[in-house]
């Protein structure tokens, strides 16, 4: 898959308010369905009215279609796709000429993968918004490219006016559409745009080629793509197994596997150039990236959703779900489809989508892990438990289902049974790399924890060889020795070296305070720990630090403070015994009767 950099989409004012705004009908029920429901509905129903608004089991139509278009803002608002897509039909079955309902419910089937029913409420959209190409305009000529309809696509993706991030993906969609219709040279015309913006020149000559070599005109794919792979590091893997195919097509095997194997030797963990070796080694010929302008116009849309699915995942949602739509064997789309679900909270409909992965993908391993992550995150720890276990079995040689599995125990406190997953997973490593450092990092940490101090040195002491100044090994290492008043000026020197890395993590910044503290130097420790307390207000062992270092200067007052704050920060309970303490007898009583 090719990554291109474009210019972030940012949603203008007024599509903001319009998505926000309440339907004409809406609107002029409100105000009476409120009232009638603060007057006829009895207490207990007006509970459940306010916790469920579907729950309503009275008669009147306006309190069941307002209680519906409550329960769809709401669905809406928390990213449940598929409620919020029920709900919106539900009132749309009112009310079906509402522009607003229309287009909200577009959004939420886009969201929630149902495309046929986006399509239906997109027809109307284009009236709405004649000269513009939006998403609406989008998911119509994505089901008629589908549907092989290439005119009735070109009419749809025709208007000037290219809002967002269909500036990149029409001239694409177009382009593939008059290849469609069997014209390839109206087909590089569309493609000629995107010339015109330096960002998007790497689109164009990918898509330009694959049209050329769809079209049996290799000499012309490869005239395009050459430039581009002068420089072998830089060059995407697409352009470079692109130009592979050109090369091939015109009888020069011998310099496409060249030209391959000398991108593998830079970028030797790409599977599919490694697959394309192969194929050309036992002299068989390379199957089209493309194959038809549906996968090509998949590819496209799958792959501006991968660029932008950080700043904005919604919008990334919907090109990924029409990418996959159009080309359902697309895999590398669903899983782009599964990590936004991800990012979103949408655990159960990641795991769904996840398990349409097939077994004999490459991707199969990376989306079982994935379901591992959203069981976790689901707290379905025994579900998650059982299902690495089965994985670390199918894998003997690999270590990421256990390591994952003693992140579990660690999130559950049972560092003896982590323990044991991180011996396993080391077991297994034949050679030890760099990459391995979290491996000592986290068995550390679990030594330490089970009291296994001269295990737990040994660990975070290898993590520390394998991988120089990490900040995290440095912090836990220094801390551990300074709350020890072991090498306590060595571990201050350690946690000086993390927080000169990691300026604004909070619990290193504590563990500089802490060293300060250990040292006697007060002031000090006063100093870094409110620093630390303003970047992780609701750490309780950050608030009883600085409670203590509030005592040893004489602020008493703040010290109770802060102690009593720690309190209702839900800490574990050696700590909340610790504070107990403290608070009823004071912090010299307490040192004084443990130095005894």
């Amino acid at each position: 898959m090719t990554h291109y950099k474009i210019n972030e989409y940012r949603h203008s004012p007024q599509t903001s308010i319009r998505r926000l705004a309440m339907p004409r009908k809406m609107a002029l029920l409100a105000s009476s369905a409120a009232l009638m429901a603060a007057i006829f509905i009895s207490p207990a129903a007006k509970a459940d009215f306010m916790s469920d608004p579907l729950n309503i089991t009275d008669s009147s139509q306006i309190q069941s279609i307002y209680g519906a278009y409550l329960a769809a803002g709401q669905a809406e608002t928390h990213n449940d796709f598929t409620r919020a897509a029920d709900l919106l039909d539900r009132i749309l079955a009112d009310d079906p000429d509402d522009p607003l309902l229309q287009r909200r419910g577009m959004l939420s089937n886009l969201h929630a993968g149902r495309i046929d029913r986006a399509i239906d409420l997109a027809r109307p959209q284009i009236v709405v918004y004649p000269s513009e190409v939006d998403i609406a305009a989008l998911t119509l000529a994505v089901g008629a490219m589908a549907r092989k309809d290439w005119d009735r696509a070109l009419t749809v993706l025709n208007p000037a006016r290219r809002v967002a991030m269909a500036r990149y993906s029409t001239p694409i969609l177009a382009a593939w559409s008059e290849f469609g219709k069997g014209d390839a040279d109206a087909a590089i015309l569309m493609l000629d745009g995107l010339n015109e913006d330096p960002q998007a020149k790497a689109i164009h000559d990918l898509h330009a080629s694959m049209i050329f070599l769809a079209a049996d005109r290799p000499a012309e794919a490869e005239a395009l793509l050459a430039p581009a792979t002068d420089n072998l590091e830089a060059a995407p893997n697409a352009i470079v197994r692109a130009l592979a195919r050109a090369k091939q097509m015109q009888g020069n095997d011998e310099e496409a596997s060249d030209l391959l194997k000398g991108y593998q030797t830079l970028h030797p963990d790409n599977d599919l150039v490694v697959e394309d070796i192969a194929l050309l080694d036992a002299g068989k010929t390379l199957p089209p990236i493309m194959a038809t302008p549906q996968e090509g116009a998949a590819e496209a849309l799958i792959d501006l959703s991968s660029q932008v699915q950080r700043q904005v995942p919604l919008v990334a949602l919907r090109y990924a779900r029409l990418g996959v739509y159009l080309d359902p064997k697309n895999e590398f789309g669903r899983m782009v489809v599964a990590v936004l679900l991800q990012s979103l909270n949408q655990e159960e409909s990641a795991i769904t989508v996840l398990k349409e992965i097939p077994e004999a993908s490459r991707y199969s391993w990376d989306a079982k892990m994935r379901i591992a992550d959203s069981l976790i995150q689901l707290k379905q720890d025994d579900e998650a438990i059982d299902w690495l276990e089965k994985l670390a079995k199918k894998r003997p040689d690999d270590i990421s289902a256990l390591n994952k599995l003693g992140l579990i125990m660690r999130i559950q406190a049972n560092f003896e049974k982590a323990k044991e997953y991180y011996k396993r997973a080391l077991d297994r490593v034949i050679t030890v790399t760099a990459d391995d450092w979290t491996l000592y990092y986290f068995l550390g940490i679990t030594e330490e924890r089970t009291k296994n101090w001269p295990a737990a040195e040994t660990a975070l002491k290898r993590a520390l060889e394998l991988y120089p100044d990490q900040p995290a090994v440095l912090n836990y290492l220094g801390y551990s020795w300074v709350d020890q008043g072991i090498n306590v000026k060595e571990g201050l020197e350690m946690i000086e070296r993390a927080v000169a890395q990691r300026a604004n993590d909070g619990n290193i910044v504590d563990s500089l305070g802490w060293a300060y503290y250990r040292l006697g130097d007060y002031s000090e420790a006063v100093a870094q720990l409110e620093r630390a307390i303003q970047l992780l207000p609701s750490e309780p062992v950050i608030n009883d630090h600085l409670g203590d270092a509030y005592w040893k200067v004489g602020r008493r007052f703040e010290a109770r403070y802060q102690w009593s704050h720690a309190l209702t920060l839900d800490p574990d309970d050696t700590l909340r015994a610790s504070v107990e303490e403290k608070l009823e007898k004071g912090l010299d009583a307490v040192e004084s009767a443990s130095s005894k």
